[in-house]
């Protein structure tokens, strides 16, 4: 980090800009002093003195500084760019009680954004509401400004109520006598999320760490916006300057997105609008696009939640590390969120504002749970519930000895893990979905009515990929890998069902012993979908296993591993039992016996596994070491544990002659 790289975020943030493919800016300058109208909390908002900072000051069409000062003397507000010899004025163009449109009156400016100063004003027409009135660019061009007003026509037909609403569009003479159009808009009583972060911070000392959101607060705001910026997606729409300032919290504390000015539509080549620090590295090249939308608003949620490293009076490009951010360090799935979201590569952000908003809920779920200590589950959209378990009997079935004489030394097996984990749900897009929901589950009947539905659907794969995912899923259940890796090596990578081939070939690889790719696969998997429980047990189960059938690894490595993901899965939702047992293994192998006898605990009592839960834990305080390790205080619990077993429970009794054996000898 640069000696000019400081910690603090900027405190002017730079403007929203308009440039053709050169997309850098903001679009709020602080105001000076405001009107103390004590009891009318919008007049007080707006601004005495409204002069836009120096340092804020450039020329609309070659963005080089203008209207700053020279030889001790302050800078013009109004003149001509020496550079280009453009027209600039910094000045208000509504004088307070002018009228607009012979409706709007204005009050006053209340900010200065990139495209010009920003108004409030009271419509006569319809109940003297408060409105506000925002300026469009090209001011100095009459016939640019008349494009300009055409092209924002089509705000009028966006309707979210996550989104201010568009009253009108109108034009009014400059100062200099040009028609400038302004776009008429909602007034939204409250709040910005910028003025949330700054009231947070408010009392931070200089040199001190700069308090920011707390990550689920955060979270729960942006999982308000992801429905707005779907919204405008599905309109063709790109909202572009997803920022703090630009994201409102109204009454009833529901959220607002303020400023549609750099709205655009999809893929337009003409001006972009954005913010330095937030907008996407790619825009100049692409143009607006979904990604770049998205990429925004990872940015929006790290400037909540992380002090961002700024330089020059803007955020720098990126993630600090984790060993900077200590909440990224914390909150590892929140980390990998925003790592995707915010991807220099636009094709490896999440594909759609709904994905990301899934993959946030399931974040927030997590840390919810970590902050609380209660669960916090949710269904998952994107996988099947965990289809049976694994691990759940391999302490307790070394008892049977008692029974048979046989000594079992049973481990976590692939083909175990292979059936337990859940599967891909069918993606309702997919042409062949509508057979795919009714055909067999049993592997050699579903490879018959796949034959099916290929011919259904045109023949050969078709544009269907989740047939040949399903035959595969077939092959897998049937214990052939190498047949389903046929398959799903053939299948191209499109971008939204990566994850999917991902996951299918991470269970190959675990069933052919290649404990190199099989975790591979699965962290690419959880790359993509990181508030998934899914491919975090299957990491986990993929972990020990590798510790168990691998000589020679750095098994302590791969236990903590195992440990983590076990750890987060049971935390969230107490419905996988599966980690439950597995967390408690790991805990017992560093010795934690209390908090392996914990997470068993925690198994509930309507789960089939609570006895097994139970019969475990007895285990875990007397068995599997030496006895004079074992205290009187472990054989009292153990004792006791016994005891509440119900006297039909299958392995009841052998469990209650292994603690009578270690109570004599310990004797």
């Amino acid at each position: 980090m640069s000696d000019e790289t400081q910690r603090t975020p900027p405190v002017e943030p730079q403007s929203t800009r308009g440039v053709r493919f050169d997309p850098f800016a903001d679009d709020t300058d602080s105001a000076t002093t405001t009107v103390d109208r004590p009891g009318t909390q919008e007049l007080s908002m707006l601004l005495t003195n409204p002069v836009v900072a120096e340092n804020k000051r450039f020329c609309d069409r070659c963005r080089r500084p203008v209207g700053r000062s020279t030889s001790g003397k302050p800078g013009p507000t109004e003149g001509v760019c020496e550079h280009c010899g453009t027209v600039f004025t910094f000045s208000p163009q509504l004088e307070t009680g002018e009228l607009v449109a012979g409706q709007y009156e204005v009050l006053g400016c209340l900010a200065h954004g990139g495209v010009g100063w920003i108004y409030l004003a009271l419509d006569h027409n319809v109940n003297d509401r408060w409105v506000v009135l925002k300026g469009l660019l090209h001011s100095g061009d009459p016939e640019a400004q008349e494009v300009a007003l055409a092209e924002r026509r089509f705000l009028a037909e966006v309707t979210h109520p996550s989104i201010v609403k568009i009253f009108n569009f109108v034009e009014h003479p400059g100062l200099d006598g040009n028609p400038i159009g302004y776009i008429v808009m909602e007034y939204i009583r409250g709040k910005t999320l910028r003025d949330v972060l700054a009231e947070v911070g408010a009392d931070t000392r200089d040199g001190a760490p700069r308090p920011m959101l707390p990550v689920e607060r955060a979270i729960g705001y942006i999982l308000q916006v992801t429905p707005a910026m779907a919204y405008l997606h599905s309109m063709g729409l790109v909202y572009n300057d997803l920022k703090p300032e630009n994201i409102m919290i109204g009454d009833h504390d529901q959220l607002k997105l303020i400023d549609l000015g750099a709205v655009a539509r999809i893929g337009d080549h003409g001006y972009i609008y954005g913010t330095p620090g937030y907008q996407a590295p790619e825009i100049a090249t692409t143009g607006p696009t979904v990604a770049s939308d998205i990429y925004t608003v990872g940015r929006t949620l790290a400037a909540l939640t992380i002090d961002l490293p700024s330089e020059s009076g803007r955020y720098v490009d990126g993630l600090p590390a984790p060993e900077q951010a200590p909440l990224l360090a914390e909150h590892e799935f929140y980390h990998r969120l925003l790592l995707r979201a915010t991807d220099a590569d636009p094709d490896r952000r999440f594909v759609s504002a709904e994905e990301m908003s899934t993959q946030l809920d399931g974040v927030l779920r997590e840390i919810v749970a970590q902050k609380t200590g209660r669960p916090n589950p949710g269904l998952s959209r994107l996988f099947s519930p965990q289809r049976t378990t694994f691990g759940t009997d391999l302490a307790i079935s070394r008892t049977d000895v008692y029974v048979d004489g046989h000594r079992r030394n049973e481990r976590v097996s692939a083909i175990g893990v292979a059936r337990a984990l859940p599967i891909p749900l069918v993606n309702p897009d997919d042409p062949a979905a509508p057979y795919l929901t009714v055909v067999h589950s049993r592997p050699k009947e579903l490879l018959d009515s796949l034959s099916r539905a290929r011919e259904a659907v045109g023949g050969g794969a078709g544009p269907s990929i989740e047939i040949p995912l399903a035959e595969a899923r077939a092959h897998l259940d049937l214990g052939h890998p190498r047949e389903a890796g046929q398959i799903l090596s053939s299948l191209p990578l499109e971008r939204g069902d990566a994850w999917r081939i991902d996951w299918y070939s991470g269970i190959c690889a675990l069933l052919e012993g290649d404990f190199e790719a099989a975790p591979a696969r699965f962290d690419a998997v959880l790359t993509a979908l990181p508030g998934e429980d899914a491919p975090k047990l299957a990491l986990a189960a993929t972990a020990e296993m590798r510790c168990e059938y691998r000589e020679g690894e750095d098994c302590e490595v791969w236990r903590r591993e195992a440990e983590k993901f076990y750890r987060t899965v049971w935390r969230t939702d107490h419905g996988v039992v599966s980690a439950a047992f597995g967390l408690a293994r790991q805990l017992d192998h560093r010795g934690d016996r209390d908090g392996a006898v914990r997470a068993l605990d925690e198994v509930p009592p309507t789960s089939r596994h609570y006895a097994e839960a139970r019969l475990t834990s007895v285990l875990v305080l007397v068995h599997d070491r030496p006895v004079a390790d074992v205290c009187e205080r472990d054989l009292l619990e153990a004792a006791q544990r016994v005891e509440l077993l119900a006297h039909d429970e299958r392995r009841a009794l052998q469990t209650r002659v292994l603690v009578l054996g270690v109570a004599v000898d310990w004797l």
